[in-house]
């Protein structure tokens, strides 16, 4: 298997054999950073394999990588003074850097309170533009004791006071009647002319439209399209693949 078909799996089925964030839910180190490569005068640390494998691939290459990949992206789209939301921010991994734009203001959330803990602390600097919130919406995989069903779960915030929402892996773990949901909330945030932009892997199984586990989801792009637009936030442009994943870019009119 060569080595991007190799990272692939693994973003897709999150199994490590180094970091195992499911089993290991008492060990300090979710909340410790990279003790190979600390942080320096003004930058931020690294969170260790262990939160980086939770958020998505645990070698440390890829994940900066795909980081960048999906800054660069985001970036593009986004306008002068920008309110960003990161549904599934995991533990910084595109937080970081969007933190390099001093204009944005950005909100992380994501039900995996260890990764949450360890950004709360490691953008403490910036926390007058940078806010991470934990969610305790239920979750076999990555959240098993939470008390929130995922189609109940209501975005902390007020309508129409996002810019832009970013779901870099997020609809590739739901069901669809958490998808569909997790699309009203996104309409009902963002304000008029906002954007998301949301990656879905595509490859269900055949004869359906949607199909999979928390593990790994897949949807129809075509069908994808439709539930968007039905949660009025048509598909703008379907913007290609980033890392194994089908993005794609929606606008509230």
């Amino acid at each position: 298997m060569g080595y991007f078909a190799s990272l692939l799996r693994r973003m897709t089925r999150r199994d490590s054999p180094k970091a195992d964030w499911r089993t290991d839910t008492d060990n300090p180190l979710y909340i410790l950073d990279e003790q190979a490569f600390p942080a320096q005068p003004h930058s931020l640390p690294l969170p260790n394999e262990i939160l980086r494998e939770a958020s998505s691939i645990g070698d440390l290459g890829s994940f900066y990588a795909i980081g960048e990949a999906w800054g660069h992206l985001v970036s593009k789209f986004l306008p002068e003074n920008p309110a960003v939301l990161d549904l599934g921010c995991g533990c910084g991994k595109l937080a970081r850097f969007l933190y390099i734009n001093p204009k944005v203001k950005y909100t992380g959330i994501d039900i995996y309170a260890p990764a949450i803990k360890w950004c709360q602390r490691a953008f403490s600097s910036a926390s007058d533009r940078f806010q991470f919130i934990h969610s305790d919406g239920q979750s076999d995989v990555y959240n098993p004791t939470g008390k929130i069903a995922s189609t109940e779960h209501g975005l902390p915030l007020p309508d129409e006071a996002i810019d832009m929402t970013v779901c870099a892996s997020l609809f590739t773990h739901l069901y669809e009647d958490a998808a569909k949901h997790y699309l009203s909330e996104i309409f009902r945030v963002t304000k008029p002319g906002g954007q998301a932009i949301i990656s879905i892997h595509v490859e269900p199984e055949v004869g359906k439209l949607f199909s999979g586990d928390e593990g790994r989801i897949d949807i129809a792009p075509e069908y994808f399209e439709q539930l968007c637009k039905a949660a009025q936030m048509p598909v703008e442009e379907r913007i290609g693949v980033v890392y194994g994943q089908t993005v794609f870019r929606l606008m509230k009119h």
